[in-house]
């Protein structure tokens, strides 16, 4: 099983949900950018490190034909719900490894969210493996984190997070400004009509809704915690939960 180190599946689960409804209030409460028609019927869509299939079943809520969709859900480990959601695919699936040959050229939506670093310097060899899915006429939606580690307003607490993601990406041999080059590698993988929104999120008070401030935190910390265990892993020392 590939190695994806998490405090246990239930804080996994929660934390990712909890990233969801942080990252959707500066979306104006959207799932996804893409101009996906809601309204059409048979779409098929992937959700790439879907984790347990949240956010599928989020999008299939707003289906105005949900029963006609077939949507896909795939990630490194099964943290998946038992039984699976109705109308939800899940199965294993490495970002590295090759997909299956079948399913090239036949998704009209794929999506993928915070796992790119994963790949390494094989990055661009990962996105034009995943853009081989869509079909012609189709979408592919790429979200990852461009963290600001100059920012003068970074707390100790939070500038020491961001040495920790450093630290880890740099184990993966991704750069810190690995996202600012998705733009480029999905034009060259052959697609039109792209661009780049960048989301300025906050975090705790700075975060749009108030509401939202701990949640957001909590998420944060969470992810923390995950790369505390990692790193303590690779370098050969006991995980402390």
């Amino acid at each position: 099983m590939p190695e994806y180190f998490v405090a246990s599946v239930e804080a996994e689960n929660k934390r990712l949900e909890q990233a969801s409804s942080v990252v959707r209030a500066y979306m104006d409460g959207n799932l996804f950018l893409a101009p996906i028609d809601m309204t059409r019927r048979n779409l098929k869509v992937l959700d790439s490190a879907t984790n347990n299939g949240f956010w599928l079943s989020q999008f299939q809520a707003y289906l105005k034909d949900p029963d006609s969709a077939t949507l896909v859900g795939t990630d490194l480990q099964d943290r998946f719900p038992n039984p699976p959601r109705p109308g939800i695919h899940l199965q294993i699936q490495d970002i590295n490894k090759p997909w299956p040959e079948s399913w090239k050229s036949t998704f009209d939506y794929v999506h993928q969210a915070l796992v790119l670093f994963q790949a390494g310097p094989r990055q661009r060899k990962a996105v034009h493996s995943l853009a081989e899915l869509v079909k012609p006429g189709g979408w592919i939606e790429l979200m990852e984190p461009q963290y600001d580690t100059t920012n003068e307003d970074n707390g100790p607490a939070f500038q020491h997070f961001l040495d920790m993601v450093g630290e880890l990406w740099a184990m993966r041999g991704t750069t810190s400004d690995f996202a600012a080059d998705l733009e480029g590698t999905i034009k060259d993988a052959g697609f039109v009509d792209v661009k780049s929104v960048l989301l300025p999120i906050g975090i705790g008070p700075k975060h749009k809704i108030p509401e939202l401030a701990d949640i957001s935190v909590e998420s944060t910390v969470g992810g923390g915690k995950n790369i505390s265990i990692a790193l303590r892993v690779v370098y050969g020392r006991k995980p402390e939960y």
